[in-house]
This record gives C-alpha cells, sequence and structure tokens, in this order.
C-alpha cells in the first residue's frame, strides 16, 4: 500500500530525446519543479547525469500551512534515454520513508512526446495505513497540482529548444 501514488500526462510539441534531455537535467530542476520547492540542486556524483548519479536538492516544502527547509539526497535509478528517467529521494528530515519514487516516461506521439510524470510515496508497512487519511489533505493535494505544472514547464522549456530562431 503506498500513502501516494499519482500520474499526470501531457503532449509536447518536441521529440523524445529533447523531452528526455529536460527533464533528465537535474541542475534544471528548479526551473522544472511546478511547486517551486526546489531552490538548489548539486550533483554529489563526478561527470554527466547517468544511472546511479547522487545529487543533492534543498528544498523549502510548504506542508499544511507551515514551511519546512529540508535536503533531499536522490539517486537516478533508470535512465533510459529517450524513453524513461526515474529518481527516488530521501528527505533529510522526519522519518524516513521507504521509498519516494518520480517518472517521466516519453513515449513518440507523432511529431512530438507524450509524457507520464508520476509519483509514489511508500512511507512503509503500517505508516502508509496510519497516515494516508493525513498525507493526502496535508500534502498529497499540493503534490498533485505541481506535477501538472512541472509538466507545463517541461512543455515550455522542450518546446523553446526546437522552436525556430
Amino acid at each position: 500500500m503506498l500513502v501516494l501514488q499519482h500520474e499526470a500526462e501531457i503532449d509536447i510539441d518536441a521529440p523524445p530525446e529533447v523531452v528526455f534531455d529536460v527533464c533528465s537535467d537535474v541542475l534544471r530542476h528548479t526551473q522544472l519543479s511546478g511547486a517551486g520547492e526546489v531552490q538548489q540542486v548539486r550533483l554529489l556524483t563526478d561527470g554527466p547525469v547517468r544511472l546511479g548519479t547522487r545529487f543533492a536538492a534543498d528544498e523549502d516544502l510548504s506542508v499544511g500551512p507551515s514551511r519546512m527547509q529540508m535536503v533531499a539526497e536522490s539517486e537516478v535509478v533508470e535512465f533510459d534515454r529517450p524513453g524513461r528517467f526515474s529518481w527516488t529521494s530521501i528527505p533529510g528530515k522526519g522519518p524516513k520513508p521507504k521509498r519516494i519514487q518520480w517518472w517521466f516516461r516519453m513515449t513518440p506521439n507523432g511529431s512530438g512526446t507524450h509524457v507520464v510524470h508520476e509519483v509514489q510515496v511508500d512511507l512503509g508497512g503500517l505508516i502508509n495505513v496510519l497516515m494516508k487519511p493525513v498525507y493526502g489533505p496535508v500534502r498529497g493535494g499540493r503534490v498533485k497540482t505541481s506535477m501538472d505544472t512541472t509538466l507545463e514547464n517541461l512543455k515550455r522549456m522542450a518546446e523553446e529548444r526546437v522552436a525556430p530562431a
């Protein structure tokens, strides 16, 4: 049982390779994130982003009426250009969740790309059962809304890359 699982979708007028390059550029997730909560991202491993890359994000989260600053450490767990990009994230505060995983899945759609953005939050066993009624109203709605905005940002950023000069 997950405490949160959500998917959002969009069609983008850019090839899958371009869309993949935008969403896998973790250093630009400050501009991509629809919630505006990602303040800064830094790589924790050397080289270009690839499977196994670790990165940290300074975040300013909205939790109900409150704000919470934290650092989340993440690891790229899928890097299949141009089709799938996924990472797991562990917040630096609070009880450690079992798994928080994010995906971007790209499929060709005519001359563009269909993108599915997904999140799964698994706090672990009994905690999921106890927190599900609270997590949804306190954090889940914000996450779902921000995913739509993230996809709009992805669309704008990818389409700008292919727009004629």
